[in-house]
């Protein structure tokens, strides 16, 4: 038997063993052949690589292509007792079939394919170590989606913030696209933020290329302590505090004459319990200072002594801030 032949039928066999196990009744039998079989190192790789398929079957059966595989496979199967499955979900053994066929050259290549995603909730950051050594800090309720391929190394961010330190190699370059915004880079450290349909995005080093893909005149090429904000009406570059935008990767929020509205609602980002600023006479106002990531009382408590207002909790969790009474 060839090296082929000899996988698939491991394949084969640990589909098998796999619908066997997951019917209502198992017979001792059974469970004796198992092991058997399951002595054999790579019958047992082949049945966890089988297990393996089915708890990502959850996801990929949103996938059309995934769908479509399954309802082939359903569809020529003969039919056949519904094994049962430890959550109590009953599912035909054709869809195991299914999960076999995608456990081929193809179905591996597939998977290859499809993204990996890294995501964060709101008050946590994550840092990601991808294979190529670059590396993702993602803040707070942000989502970005990897993928890799032979000649590119793409990353979609989904929502919310991330900086990317990207190792360099001329030969793939490193895309990071959100919304209508392309950066490309080859090696580099830059800041990239969801910003309406585009991106606000700041060069930390190196060199990067920005462009939005629905204008013709949206192209721009950034060197460090340099950002560009695409969703903006006229977008231009300008000149970045890097620091400051920055200090969010060390678990601090610098604020630079900034506006308490806007103060309020970058905090708000690291809270499940937000601020609401009830005094629309300071909501203008300009605050400097330093605050970690996730204090919301030291942050309130600032607020309060320099301008006189009061806080108070409100029934579902919110710290309202306002004027004297």
């Amino acid at each position: 038997m060839t090296i082929e032949g000899d996988v698939d039928t491991r394949r084969k066999e640990a589909a098998d063993w796999f619908a066997r196990l997951n019917q209502r009744t198992v017979t001792t039998a059974d469970v004796r052949g198992f092991s058997d079989w399951r002595r054999d190192p790579e019958n047992a790789r082949a049945f966890s690589r089988v297990e393996a398929m089915w708890e990502a079957a959850g996801t990929l059966a949103k996938n059309p292509d995934m769908a479509n595989l399954t309802r082939d496979a359903a569809a020529a199967a003969k039919p056949a007792r519904k094994p049962k499955l430890a959550t109590g979900r009953l599912i035909p053994i054709g869809v195991v079939g299914a999960l076999t066929l995608a456990l081929g050259a193809g179905g591996v290549l597939w998977m290859s394919q499809q993204p990996t995603r890294y995501a964060t909730a709101v008050g946590e950051q994550r840092t990601i170590q991808l294979e190529d050594g670059s590396r993702i800090i993602l803040d707070t309720g942000s989502e970005v989606a990897v993928r890799f391929t032979g000649g590119r190394r793409s990353v979609t961010l989904n929502n919310g913030q991330a900086m990317f330190d990207v190792e360099g190699d001329p030969a793939r370059p490193f895309i990071v696209a959100a919304g209508d915004t392309r950066v490309t880079a080859i090696g580099t450290r830059f800041d990239v933020r969801r910003s309406g349909t585009g991106a606000r995005v700041i060069l930390v080093e190196g060199r990067v290329d920005v462009r939005r893909e629905a204008a013709a005149d949206g192209r721009w090429a950034l060197s460090p302590g340099q950002e560009v904000t695409t969703s903006a009406l006229r977008p231009t570059i300008a000149t970045a505090n890097v620091p400051a935008s920055t200090s969010w990767t060390s678990g601090r929020l610098t604020f630079e004459n900034t506006p308490i509205a806007e103060a309020v609602a970058e905090v708000n980002r690291y809270s499940r319990e937000p601020i609401e600023l009830r005094d629309s006479r300071i909501s203008s106002v300009q605050v400097s200072g330093v605050f970690n990531a996730g204090d919301i009382d030291g942050f309130v408590a600032a607020l309060s002594d320099l301008y006189a207002l009061q806080a108070t909790r409100a029934e579902d969790g919110r710290i309202v801030l306002s004027g004297p009474a």
